[in-house]
């Protein structure tokens, strides 16, 4: 009989956690979106201005970083926008703004390969359309909640 109130409890307490996270789905995901397209921002502002000054190497890294945060961005963008508990205002934004960051996450794979490559006119090119759409993308993402 107290096993089976033990095991009744647990399995109680673990739904309850269970349906915590999914009920924090929506926002958790988006907050994150948020933090990593703003931070694809930034990444690619440094990019440009390393690339302006010709450093080359140390842009590649910053497109490199840019990347990556782009794709998180997509990532938790896409999984806030198709949760259960999605708000009016990140399925209102949401779509505009995972357009415009798959475009730059597109964009800056351009600018890595390019760079890689040693191409820093092509890289800046790629970078500069990156950085612009993610700027987009990143002011529609903070439209999101």
């Amino acid at each position: 009989m107290r096993q089976t109130i033990i095991s009744a409890m647990m399995m109680a307490v673990s739904f309850f956690t269970l349906s915590g996270i999914a009920f924090a789905g929506s926002s958790m995901h988006v907050g994150a979106a948020k933090d990593h397209c703003n931070a694809m921002v930034a990444e690619g502002e440094k990019g440009m201005d390393h690339g302006g000054q010709g450093h080359g190497g140390v842009a590649l890294k910053h497109f490199k970083a840019m990347l990556h945060e782009g794709r998180e961005c997509v990532k938790h963008g896409e999984e806030g926008i198709n949760a259960s508990d999605a708000s009016s205002a990140t399925k209102m934004h949401g779509p505009e703004a995972m357009g415009h960051m798959k475009e730059a996450v597109h964009h800056a794979e351009g600018a890595v390969e390019h760079g890689g490559a040693g191409h820093l006119n092509k890289m800046m090119s790629h970078g500069k359309d990156a950085l612009g759409h993610a700027k987009a993308g990143a002011k529609h993402a903070n439209e999101m909640n």
